[in-house]
């Protein structure tokens, strides 16, 4: 199993330099932890140098497995569910953008708040529809592409839509691409999952998840909370996943202090 962690760019916000500068300070501190890879949480790929990117990634021998997309949501607003059909287009293009830049990196892009929360004055149904059909499209720029898309279920207090693993596989299974598999977190896992039939739940669908992402059941590093991660990795080890396990938690006291002590809480339980 891989180890990587969350981080932003600002790219936003900051000019090429500035951006190349923070990425290979970060990833300059991940190698110097032993991480296999760093995870990044983008709004506007198109304005970081690829090229750039691919050379930090290579001097380091550090891979970027996957790319979070729900700043586009949550700055934008736009979302894949949608009802004006000018919002959703929108959210396909950028979820495109997405797909452009991981496939110049060998990335995964990951569907997950872009689904957006449905309106009040709108029918659940119809948005649902909605993700279905602005989800297809994705995928068949995805394929073409040859980028997997990772679709991520959220706990009903962030989102309105397939907050349940079961709920997830079933539109994966609907849609049938090889392109699209399952992330699983681990906060929306105890947030909305059975706790006691969860974890034959997960032996039986490893099969079907292309990426992890990991925080504790107060979203803190693993190891802060009461989330059981030896039981819930060991099932992934023992099914022979080799793909990432990403931290994603609220960086607190600190970046590195969080990249530090969650890596050392992982491989402890891991070996």
């Amino acid at each position: 199993m891989l180890i990587s962690i969350v981080s932003g760019l600002d790219e936003s916000n900051s000019n090429k330099e500035s951006i190349i500068k923070k990425f290979s300070i970060l990833c300059h501190l991940l190698k110097s932890l032993d991480y296999d890879g760093i995870e990044l949480s983008l709004l506007e790929p198109e304005k970081i140098d690829i090229m750039q990117i691919r050379e930090v990634i290579d001097s380091y021998q550090i891979r970027i497995p996957a790319l979070g997309t729900g700043s586009t949501y949550i700055r934008f607003g736009y979302s894949l569910g949608d009802n004006n059909e000018v919002n959703r287009e929108k959210a396909i293009d950028r979820i495109n953008k997405y797909v452009d830049f991981a496939s110049e990196i060998k990335s995964k892009v990951i569907i997950g708040l872009i689904r957006g929360r449905y309106k009040y004055d709108s029918s659940p149904k119809k948005e649902k529809s909605n993700i279905i059909s602005s989800l297809k499209r994705c995928i068949a720029f995805a394929e073409d592409s040859g980028v997997e898309l990772l679709f991520e279920p959220i706990n009903r207090f962030e989102i309105d839509s397939y907050n349940t693993i079961r709920e997830s596989i079933e539109l994966i299974e609907e849609i049938g691409s090889e392109n699209l598999t399952l992330l699983i977190d681990s906060f929306h896992t105890y947030l909305e999952e059975d706790p006691f039939f969860i974890w034959d739940d997960l032996k039986s669908i490893c099969n079907k998840v292309g990426h992890i992402h990991l925080a504790d059941s107060n979203r803190r590093a693993p190891g802060s909370g009461h989330f059981d991660f030896k039981g819930f990795l060991n099932i992934f080890k023992k099914a022979g996943y080799n793909q990432f396990a990403s931290i994603e938690t609220i960086m607190k006291p600190s970046f590195e202090e969080v990249a530090k002590s969650s890596f050392e809480y992982l491989k402890l339980i891991l070996n």
